[in-house]
């Protein structure tokens, strides 16, 4: 009986054992988000990085042969170029709506400032679906800035459960932050290091069916 445990144990992790398979995609997800988070400090650098992470991370969530590290930065040079005007765009828009909320609340209950206000939650949701598919499909497929943007919008269109399961998870920390500020504060720290990795995990989880579609079409 001693020994069946023994040989039970060692089982786990042998390399294709189900618990150490489990684990190194655990510590993958957390590396990629580690590189995706260093990789967004020069903010400029914020499309790149997160292309190469949906690169490498639709890899994952298909069990596909990777060299995570590697292919990283290999998607990061390639995108560059291509990524910089969906990151300015993106962030504009980003920068527009904090200063439009910002002003909003400073007017209080100005006339039409309601109004206003639940415009730009409206504006910022459909910006938000839009640009969680924009980043993903420059992962997987080859097109100009328009086009992804306007395939951006029409999968955020046709697939409106996963899009709002999508839009939730990746405004999941501001929702958190709005909620309850005392309790996201206490783990601020831990969702900035593994935050990045595990919203693209769980997007990815839908993310490779919508595209497989895609690819067949």
């Amino acid at each position: 009986f001693g020994e069946e445990k023994i040989m039970a144990f060692k089982d786990n992790f042998r390399g294709d054992s189900a618990y150490t398979q489990i684990m190194t995609k655990i510590f993958n997800i957390f590396w990629l988000s580690i590189l995706w988070l260093l990789c967004c400090i020069p903010v400029i650098t914020i499309g790149a990085s997160t292309i190469a992470l949906y690169y490498v991370m639709l890899k994952l969530v298909k069990d596909e042969e990777t060299t995570v590290t590697r292919e990283f930065f290999h998607s990061f040079k390639q995108n560059f170029l291509q990524s910089l005007p969906v990151t300015v765009i993106v962030l504009v828009v980003v920068v527009v709506l904090v200063a439009d909320f910002h002003i909003l609340g400073a007017a209080g209950r100005a006339q039409g400032a309601s109004f206003m206000y639940g415009f730009c939650i409206v504006l910022g949701i459909i910006c938000a679906a839009v640009f969680s598919y924009v980043f993903p499909l420059l992962a997987k497929f080859e097109n100009t800035v328009k086009k992804t943007f306007e395939n951006g919008a029409r999968l955020a269109a046709s697939h409106i459960g996963q899009t709002l399961v999508i839009t939730v998870v990746n405004l999941f920390p501001v929702l958190w932050f709005l909620i309850s500020p005392q309790t996201f504060s206490a783990i601020f720290w831990i969702w900035v290091f593994v935050g990045g990795g595990v919203q693209a995990f769980v997007n990815s989880l839908f993310l490779v069916k919508i595209f497989d579609r895609l690819a067949e079409a």
